[in-house]
């Protein structure tokens, strides 16, 4: 106890100030002001709104919260830390955990875990080697010519939610997610993030396709490869640990043959142009089930490099098409039989290509 808590204190003298590493930016003002706040609400002390909105102001919160969360849900939260960290509240809370509220569930789970998530935070922002090592886990999945750190790279950790995002501003991760994911391996959940900002991209411009039905299509055709090499990342290790705590296999494996099977018939339909109800991007994240491209990307990915093709999957990853035909050759080879797509389509799929990189 004594060790985690001089760690702690000496994290707190560090983040009065950005801490930067190798051409990054670490930045936990929103871990440091959550502490704060909590602290008071365990004593009973109610937060003002004025507190709580100067809290989602502050940079490691204000990205995340505005593109992840409504104002609903905003307040749905607020009012879970309350209700969780407030010690008048605990009949209420027991109450809401019997009915599963996720919120309360995920402030209890950030209450109950203080000490070991500060432990963690400490040992992060005081080990320079965690970032390397992250960099070199990402290396793996990028081309030689995408090997390189990125200037003025800013980290964001804040205890919001459970995810992790990349966005223009920089790579935002809750405390949680990066703990969960260490519990596999240490450091690959910020670089599953970073191979998002260094995989090389070509020109993929939609409006060169003479078919403007097929743009729900192209973000399919993007998004699926985007994450599904990243997952290599982060997401083998974790679906090795026992009982497969984070539903790996269920959430992104079990359902993907049959979203491919559903994805193949669309690009048939597409390839005779029959596109009506095919049009849009909502169609297409509804059927990758809210996944964004990790179902069925995760499981493509795994069939590329099982049937030997991860070399090339590597090497041509800064185009997204070849990542369908690769998983065509490889899904020929493998002798469990995952999904096949037609021929038809992966004739379509290079037709389109050719439309969009012409």
């Amino acid at each position: 106890m004594k060790t985690i808590q001089r760690k702690y204190a000496i994290l707190t003298i560090l983040l009065s100030f950005a801490i930067p590493l190798h051409a990054q930016t670490v930045n936990t003002d929103a871990v440091t002001k959550y502490w704060e706040l909590t602290r008071l609400l365990k004593q009973n002390i109610p937060l003002t709104d004025k507190q709580w909105d100067d809290f989602i102001a502050i940079d490691g919160n204000k990205t995340y919260a505005e593109s992840e969360f409504t104002t609903e849900r905003l307040a749905n939260y607020r009012k879970a830390i309350e209700i969780v960290y407030m010690p008048k509240n605990d009949s209420l809370l027991q109450v809401r955990l019997k009915q599963k509220n996720w919120y309360c569930i995920l402030a209890k789970r950030y209450k109950d875990e203080e000490l070991q998530l500060k432990a963690y935070l400490a040992d992060t922002v005081l080990n320079p080697a965690y970032f390397n090592n992250a960099y070199q886990y990402v290396y793996e999945y990028l081309p030689k010519k995408a090997q390189h750190h990125i200037d003025g790279l800013k980290l964001y950790y804040n205890c919001l939610s459970n995810d992790a995002v990349s966005y223009p501003q920089g790579l935002f991760f809750s405390l949680l997610s990066v703990i969960d994911n260490a519990k596999a391996k240490t450091g690959t959940l910020e670089a599953h993030e970073l191979h998002h900002r260094l995989r090389p991209n070509l020109d993929f411009d939609s409006t060169r396709v003479s078919n403007a039905h097929a743009e729900g299509l192209l973000w399919a055709i993007n998004t699926i490869p985007n994450e599904g090499i990243a997952d290599m990342i982060d997401k083998p290790a974790e679906l090795q640990q026992t009982d497969d705590p984070h539903g790996i296999a269920d959430w992104l494996l079990d359902a993907a043959p049959a979203t491919l099977k559903s994805l193949d018939s669309c690009i048939q339909l597409m390839a005779v142009n029959k596109t009506t109800g095919l049009e849009k991007v909502r169609f297409y994240r509804n059927m990758l089930k809210g996944t964004v491209g990790h179902m069925p990307g995760f499981y493509m990915a795994r069939v590329i490099v099982k049937n030997g093709y991860k070399k090339q999957m590597v090497n041509r990853s800064y185009d997204p098409f070849e990542f369908f035909y690769l998983y065509y050759e490889a899904a020929k080879k493998d002798e469990d039989h995952p999904y096949q797509f037609s021929a038809a389509s992966i004739s379509y799929l290079k037709a389109l290509r050719r439309m969009i990189y012409r």
